[in-house]
């Protein structure tokens, strides 16, 4: 392939992410679909069993790869990290939940989940609180139009 080729194409990087917009899209859909059958616990439990056979793969992948020669200062990185993604599954499971119930109690697919996307809005006023991280004006302004959004979803 040429070089022309080779840099109109897309980068790894953006596709996963276009799988990403389209797996959750579709989610969002399907998880109002269920609302109407089961409640927010049922779902978040069903949900859960669907991500087993995932769990699965990801096991099996990870014990391929296995820990051979691993410094000490790399397993203390690892044992930090499990706890965190420990912490990141129980609040995204709770988060879950509350997305459900939201759908549950009569939340329009259409409204609730772009509404639910605007969660990096927590992330970022967390990361200028304990990661010291900044924003430049640009940002703020998106910032600030995700509130609007909000507002404006919500009208």
């Amino acid at each position: 392939m040429s070089e022309e080729g080779r840099s109109r194409r897309l980068p790894l990087w953006l596709i996963w992410s276009l799988a990403t917009i389209v797996l959750w899209g579709t989610w969002g859909l399907v998880s109002k679909i269920a609302s109407a059958g089961v409640d927010a616990y049922v779902n978040q439990l069903l949900f859960t069993v669907g991500i087993a056979p995932l769990l699965v793969f990801v096991a099996w992948t990870v014990g391929k790869r296995g820990k051979r020669g691993e410094s000490a200062e790399k397993r203390e990185r690892r044992g930090k990290g499990v706890f965190w993604a420990f912490l990141t599954g129980i609040l995204g499971g709770v988060g879950n939940m509350a997305y459900f119930q939201a759908m549950v109690k009569g939340g329009k697919a259409s409204v609730v989940t772009p509404v639910t996307a605007l969660f990096p809005m927590v992330t970022v006023l967390l990361a200028l609180v304990f990661l010291k991280e900044r924003l430049g004006r640009v940002q703020w302004l998106g910032l600030a139009l995700a509130f609007v959004a909000i507002y404006l979803l919500n009208a």
